[in-house]
């Protein structure tokens, strides 16, 4: 039980956060972080993720819900295992199957912990399984839960978008360092030439370019600029980014360039284990992303460390909206009391 408990408060944390991003940020209840939840509209959904967040919340506490409550949360439990379905049916009848397992690997994370929460709430009421839970349990399973949800995101988000014919009004390549020597790693390199490629195919009409300012005179933007011009691509048809500390400054860049101001698409370029975590963030500005995975010449360098420190990247990018709702509300707070 207490393993069931565990997974409910991971969920229903997961849910609370996403519930402070549509509220912060104004993004879609509709396609929220578990799944697509149309033909609802926007207020239902909210009202539904509302609940949902509740009702978990609610049994992680106290395993022997009431009656309507029990009822409810059942219904809710079914309710996003029937949206999780519909979605596994949708990827083995459209995704090519090289990569269907990758595709499916976040709506099947989602059913199993709702699964597993779903058969806690079921027998909680069950006198076999009345007694206390051990806290240290249910708060580990609950931090393996969201864990878990981050993983699957991460690993089903890899796959590239579907590009489509008509000109997007940018392509974002972000950077992602050079080597000691000042010149480009393999890894930048990989990226630039996909973006070029895309822009070479008139997939865009401006590549920009986001990096660090480097240090030693070598800037980041600079050399990825060289790299665009070595691969063809006109001076004229390039934008450097300067202050592209990270993947967030630079889609924060490219939300407030003038080129986007009516056409809010833009494509992102970047190595597949961070298009799960462009996408959350170019949403939240408002636009319309296509990620894109840069073409690799080989595998990354300490890959696995790579990921594990992009969970906890993604992990902190779900909770900032709860950190700007909280520093909002006490700046509210402080402005009354003046």
């Amino acid at each position: 039980m207490a393993v069931a408990r565990g997974a409910a408060l991971g969920l229903a944390c997961l849910l609370a956060l996403n519930l402070l991003e549509i509220f912060v940020h104004g993004t879609s209840a509709v396609e929220n972080w578990f799944c697509s939840l149309k033909p609802l509209t926007q207020p239902l959904c909210i009202a539904v993720l509302a609940m949902a967040a509740t009702s978990f919340l609610m049994f992680s506490m106290r395993p022997g819900l009431p009656g309507p409550v029990w009822f409810a949360t059942i219904g809710l439990v079914l309710m996003f295992t029937g949206f999780c379905g519909w979605e596994l049916l949708q990827i083995v009848q459209r995704v090519p199957e090289a990569i269907r397992v990758t595709a499916m690997a976040r709506p099947l994370g989602i059913l199993m912990l709702l699964a597993v929460a779903g058969i806690g709430v079921l027998t909680g009421n069950a006198d076999s399984v009345r007694g206390r839970s051990s806290f240290i349990a249910i708060v580990t399973s609950a931090a393996i839960a969201i864990a878990a949800f981050a993983v699957v995101t991460i690993q089903s988000g890899g796959l590239s978008d579907t590009v489509s014919e008509i000109p997007f009004p940018a392509v974002l390549v972000p950077g992602c360092g050079l080597n000691a020597d000042g010149t480009p790693s393999e890894a930048l390199t990989d990226r630039v030439i996909s973006g070029c490629r895309l822009l070479k195919d008139t997939h865009g009409t401006l590549l920009v370019l986001s990096g660090r300012p480097g240090t030693n005179g070598v800037s980041e933007p600079t050399v990825m600029q060289q790299l665009s011009i070595d691969s063809g691509v006109s001076e004229s048809f390039l934008l450097l980014h300067e202050s592209g500390t990270d993947l967030a400054a630079s889609i924060r860049f490219v939300a407030g360039l003038p080129e986007l101001k009516d056409d809010r698409r833009v494509i992102v370029v970047s190595h597949w284990h961070q298009l799960a975590r462009a996408r959350l963030l170019a949403r939240r500005t408002g636009m319309t992303v296509v990620a894109v995975a840069a073409e690799q010449q080989h595998a990354l360098f300490n890959q696995n460390l790579l990921v594990a420190k992009e969970v906890g990247t993604l992990l902190k990018a779900f909770c900032d909206p709860g950190v700007e709702f909280v520093r909002s509300s006490t700046n509210s707070v402080d402005g009354n009391e003046k």
